[in-house]
C-alpha cells in the first residue's frame, strides 16, 4: 500500500505579521521550485501550513499563488455556528478556503482542557464540513516512563475516531508530548515502534482500508533527522512545529520528503 508523504508546519501562536508574510512566501516559492525539479506530483508529497487562525482570511487571498501548498486551522469547535464568542467552527474554517484541520494537539489538550470526547466532536465536525482532520495523540514522559505508551495511544486514537463512520479515515499525528519543543526526538527505534503499533491498530478499528491512513511523527522534527524518520516503513510524513518558523529550516524536511519519494538523497534546490 503506497501512502502519500505529508509534510506539515505547525506556527502555533507564530508568527507576526510582517513575518509571516514573508515565511509564507518563502515556502510557497521553495515549494513551487521542488515541485518544478521533480516529478514528484502531489497525490504523492503533500505540504501543508497551519498558521494561526487570523491568518485564513489573507492566505485565502492568496489562493492563485498558493497551488503547491495546502493549508488549515490549528483547531476547530466542537459547536456549529451560533452564540459561542471566541469559538470558530469548521463551517467557517472551511467559507475561508482552508482544507485541513488539526484536532486535538497536545497542547490544546493540556493547556486547553480538551478531552478525548471533545476530540471526537471536533473530528465529526470536521469531516461533516469537508475539512480533512488529523488527529494528534500522544503520551507524556511520566506515561512513557511507567510503560503506558501503548495504552495512551490506543486509547486516544480509539476514542478520536469514535464518530467516523465507515470509510472516514482521518489522517494521524504520533506526537509524544516529551519531545514536542524541547529539542529531544524520540529514537528511530521508539517511532518504529509505536508507528507499527498504531498502524496494527488503525487496521482493527477501521479495517484494512486504515492501510491507506498516513501517520505522521511529530517531535522536534529538524532537517538533520527528517530522512531518518520519513525512511520509517509506518511513518508517512512530519509535522512540523518549531523549524517550520524559518522557510529554510521547513524547506531541508521538505527535502527530505521528495527524496523519500523519489528515493534519492535530499539536496538543495
Amino acid at each position: 500500500m503506497i501512502r502519500p508523504t505529508i509534510i506539515a508546519g505547525n506556527w502555533k501562536h507564530n508568527p507576526k505579521r510582517s513575518a509571516g508574510e514573508s515565511l509564507w512566501r518563502g515556502v510557497i516559492g521553495g515549494v513551487e521550485d521542488r515541485r518544478n525539479h521533480s516529478d514528484v506530483d502531489r497525490q504523492q508529497l503533500e505540504v501543508l501550513i497551519f498558521p494561526p487562525l487570523p491568518w485564513l482570511g489573507w492566505i485565502a487571498g492568496c489562493a492563485e499563488e498558493a497551488a503547491a501548498v495546502g493549508w488549515g486551522a490549528q483547531c476547530v469547535s466542537e459547536c456549529t455556528t451560533g452564540a459561542f464568542t471566541g469559538e470558530v467552527g469548521a463551517e467557517l474554517v472551511r467559507d475561508f478556503g482552508a482544507q485541513w484541520c488539526l484536532v486535538g494537539h497536545s497542547e490544546r489538550r493540556t493547556l486547553f482542557g480538551v478531552d478525548d470526547n471533545s476530540v471526537a466532536r471536533r473530528v465529526r465536525q470536521a469531516l461533516d464540513h469537508e475539512l480533512k482532520p488529523v488527529l494528534c495523540i500522544g503520551e507524556t514522559l511520566e506515561q512513557r516512563e511507567s510503560g503506558e505508551t501503548r495504552q495512551i495511544v490506543s486509547e486516544q486514537l480509539e476514542k478520536g475516531l469514535s464518530l467516523c463512520e465507515e470509510g472516514e479515515f482521518p489522517v494521524v499525528a504520533y506526537e509524544p508530548v516529551w519531545a514536542i519543543g524541547t529539542g529531544v526526538t524520540a529514537t528511530v527505534e521508539q517511532v518504529a515502534e509505536v508507528h507499527g503499533f498504531l498502524r496494527n491498530r488503525l487496521c482493527e478499528l477501521q479495517g484494512e482500508g486504515a492501510q491507506a491512513t498516513p501517520i505522521l511523527y511529530g517531535g522536534s522534527v529538524k532537517a538533520e533527522n527528517a530522512a531518518d524518520l520519513l525512511g520509517l516503513d509506518d511513518v508517512d510524513g512530519a509535522l512540523v512545529g518549531g523549524a517550520s518558523l524559518e522557510a529554510e529550516s521547513f524547506l531541508g524536511i521538505v527535502d527530505a520528503g521528495f527524496a523519500c519519494r523519489s528515493g534519492r538523497k535530499p539536496e538543495t534546490f
